[in-house]
């Protein structure tokens, strides 16, 4: 519906328009090109409530949504100096938020992790490993997830904090027991 809502805001935008200005007609002309800006903007806003409905709902990301907070989602190098980083800071991986979660593809983490099927074991050193399992669609609390063939991991599943300075983001172990109360 809204795709013909934003399909005719356009029509009326150009075609309107510009036969209104070629006719000489200006009062026409004003009315098309207001006219076409309102029916795109609506469109837009129509777009815009169904996915907060559809969150509010408690539904998973559709894969169009997804795709769109990954597309603007801010790329930075990682690092850290608790574990190797791949490969190495001198690449840039997307820092994803969904769900209130921080999320990062499972690269980052290939020097530390094995992969078995659906299963994703992650040995940082020191640290007692820490399995999780894939699923193949988004939801709230989801620790490991794939989307267009590319698996992403929850920071905080791994047991993980990140810090974003001067353009690199930091992931070190969070601070268990004691020492968190220091």
């Amino acid at each position: 519906m809204t795709t013909i809502q934003s399909i005719t805001g356009l029509f009326l935008l150009v075609f309107g328009t510009f036969f209104s200005f070629s006719a000489g007609n200006l009062p026409a002309a004003f009315i098309s090109l207001v006219g076409g800006f309102v029916l795109m903007s609506l469109s837009r806003l129509v777009d815009l409530q169904q996915a907060a409905y559809l969150k509010a709902l408690g539904l998973p990301v559709t894969g169009d949504q997804l795709h769109l907070m990954m597309k603007y989602s801010p790329e930075y190098a990682v690092e850290s100096a608790d574990f190797n980083v791949y490969p190495g800071s001198h690449k840039e991986y997307a820092l994803i938020r969904l769900e209130g979660e921080l999320y990062l593809s499972v690269q980052v983490f290939k020097n530390v992790m094995t992969q078995e099927e659906n299963e994703y074991t992650f040995r940082f050193p020191g640290r007692e490993p820490i399995s999780l399992y894939r699923t193949l669609s988004l939801y709230k609390g989801a620790e490991l997830f794939e989307y267009g063939g590319l698996a992403f991991v929850s920071i905080s599943a791994l047991n993980l904090v990140s810090d974003i300075r001067e353009g690199r983001l930091l992931l070190n172990f969070a601070v268990r027991g004691r020492e968190a109360d220091n």
